[in-house]
């Protein structure tokens, strides 16, 4: 589940001073290095990822069945969770530290193997502000109705966007906020607005089922952790169109892949119907990627954010999604931004290099 960009050679290695690690050991270095994910299995060298990079441990050799089977199964506890990964030989499912901690945890076999990575969750949640998430999203989370996607490539911070979003609306406004999860990365606390979350495999057996089970449970909001499939797509539309207003991620780089990605889900048949009801149903395509910061340790998020205005809608009913470049920069008075330009305000303020910018200018 490593969903950070992947680096091909390893940065150096974190200092260790015993041979053997234990599962609390290793945690608690994931949290003083603060970094973002843990690597281990069968056969494996136990690693870290921290700004970005892969870090080994050091004085750690790879690890026996054994230790790695006893690290997994301290996290892999019920007997249902157990049938599940033999069965479907991968699981995700969420882990607390004794810290307090949470962890996104997938386990998989590789070469008949066991292995694990986790994702550690911050118990902060920026703000929308502090993300520099588009100024034009907060007036949108105060419509009723349509679809919000947020996208961006795995590790781009998708769901730290989302969970943003939802605060902003617990924190304003009153409403019943359904999320369906796999797994539940965050705990909200009710404010303003109260939360019903649901983690898929515990709470409920598939996405589809708690979608179809939401609309029964009085809801204001729907969140679902991500849209991946044909009938998990279907259904977020019929619920928007009862009136409702989702918000949901998708696996792509930017808005031109994800509606791409979305019609590539329908029959070539069905591409002209679809291409009327992703454009009469969408309320926008946040796309996000991740840049390494020259003002200061760490990432900074490079935004677009496309509107489905009526020149847009337009578009999209006809196809011709070659000419949403275009569209977006025509928008910028309504709110509208592209990588490029969002990368390149970025460079001019000091914050990412000109280097990095540059590489967003065919963004479309």
């Amino acid at each position: 589940m490593a969903d950070e960009n992947t680096q091909t050679q390893p940065q150096e290695a974190v200092p260790a001073a015993q041979t053997k690690v234990s599962l609390d050991q290793l945690v608690n270095l994931c949290i003083e290095q603060e970094a973002s994910d843990i690597h281990f299995g069968e056969g494996s060298r136990v690693a870290l990822r921290k700004e970005g990079k892969i870090v080994f441990i050091e004085n750690i050799a790879p690890l026996l069945k054994a230790d790695a089977e006893a690290m997994i199964f301290s996290i892999v506890q019920t007997d249902d969770e157990k049938q599940r990964l033999e069965r479907v030989r991968e699981l995700d499912l969420s882990y607390t530290h004794s810290s307090g901690v949470n962890f996104r945890v997938n386990v998989f076999y590789q070469r008949n193997m066991l292995s694990a990575s986790m994702r550690m969750i911050s118990k902060h949640i920026p703000t929308m502000d502090e993300l520099g998430i588009p100024s034009e999203m907060k007036k949108l989370l105060t419509l009723r109705e349509g679809l919000i996607l947020v996208a961006g490539s795995a590790g781009s911070g998708k769901s730290t966007s989302i969970q943003a979003m939802l605060e902003n609306v617990n924190a304003n406004s009153v409403e019943h906020i359904v999320t369906i999860e796999n797994p539940i990365e965050h705990v909200f606390e009710d404010n303003q607005s109260f939360f019903t979350q649901r983690e898929v495999g515990k709470d409920t057996l598939t996405v589809t089922n708690a979608l179809s089970s939401a609309l029964r449970e009085d809801p204001n909001i729907i969140m679902v952790s991500e849209i991946n499939d044909l009938e998990t797509l279907e259904h977020v539309f019929t619920i928007v169109e009862t009136g409702h207003l989702v918000i949901a991620s998708m696996s792509t780089k930017n808005a031109r892949q994800t509606l791409d990605r979305m019609l590539s889900m329908y029959p070539q048949d069905q591409r002209e119907q679809a291409q009327d009801r992703i454009a009469d149903n969408m309320i926008c395509v946040l796309a996000q990627d991740l840049v390494d910061r020259v003002d200061q340790a760490g990432r900074v998020a490079i935004y677009e954010l496309l509107l489905f205005d009526p020149s847009v809608q337009s578009i999209v009913k006809r196809g011709n999604l070659n000419q949403l470049h275009t569209a977006v920069q025509s928008g910028a008075g309504e709110g509208m931004i592209s990588m490029d330009t969002y990368a390149y305000q970025m460079a001019e303020q000091g914050i990412i290099s000109q280097e990095d910018a540059s590489r967003f200018s065919a963004s479309e």
